[in-house]
């Protein structure tokens, strides 16, 4: 970077350096403006360089030089020190096939090849190989793997009432429609009064048969 300089009075623009005579000796010390320069470590230079920054504090570099011989590797991982290569640097890897064993828990899958492990965490969806009518509603996604169906089925079916009750047991997947049959003569009036049949409470009182011991005469009421 250059500065504007007075020397003796006289002003010089955009002097980029001083030369000034050695004490003693011939030739010159020369001065340079650094105060552009962005350098504050040795961090960014190679080791045994030096360099000034802008406030004039000098830096030596540590930065180590590497080569392709400080590359080491295990298995098929390579690892390569930090520091700067003047070439392209190479490393082989132990040749041969890893045979990867897959294993799924739930929604999360993992596959390993014995050095590296890639796991997945993803919604696994499966078709199961069963008859059709028995694939629950939103079922998607496919599979290799056959399913066998264990699920209890029940066709269509009619029920009569009676004096027990009749059950569909749980679990039970309904393959036809299930009929629970009604009677019109369900009505109050066909019903004792004082007796309930599901729900329908009875209306219908016995009727009073009556007989005068004097008369003999027969009265219904």
């Amino acid at each position: 970077m250059a500065q504007n300089v007075v020397i003796n009075g006289v002003t010089y623009q955009n002097v980029p350096k001083v030369e000034i005579p050695k004490s003693g000796s011939s030739g010159t010390a020369e001065f340079y403006d650094v105060s552009d320069a962005t350098l504050n470590s040795g961090g960014s230079m190679l080791s045994g360089v030096t360099g000034y920054g802008g406030n004039g504090t000098k830096y030596t570099g540590s930065i180590v030089t590497k080569q392709g011989s400080d590359l080491s590797a295990s298995g098929d991982t390579v690892t390569v020190p930090a520091g700067y290569y003047a070439s392209q640097a190479t490393k082989s890897v132990a040749s041969g096939s890893a045979t990867a064993a897959a294993t799924i828990s739930g929604t999360s899958a993992s596959i390993s090849t014995g050095t590296n492990t890639l796991t997945l965490s993803k919604n696994i969806s499966n078709t199961p190989q069963v008859s059709a009518g028995y694939v629950s509603s939103g079922t998607a996604g496919t599979s290799a793997v056959s399913l066998t169906a264990s699920v209890t089925t029940k066709g269509a079916t009619t029920y009569t009432p009676g004096t027990s009750n009749q059950t569909i047991s749980s679990g039970t997947y309904l393959t036809g429609a299930q009929t629970i049959s009604g009677d019109a003569n369900l009505v109050g009036s066909n019903i004792k009064s004082g007796v309930s049949i599901f729900g329908v409470s009875g209306q219908l009182t016995s009727a009073t048969v009556s007989q005068d011991g004097t008369t003999k005469v027969l009265s219904i009421s």
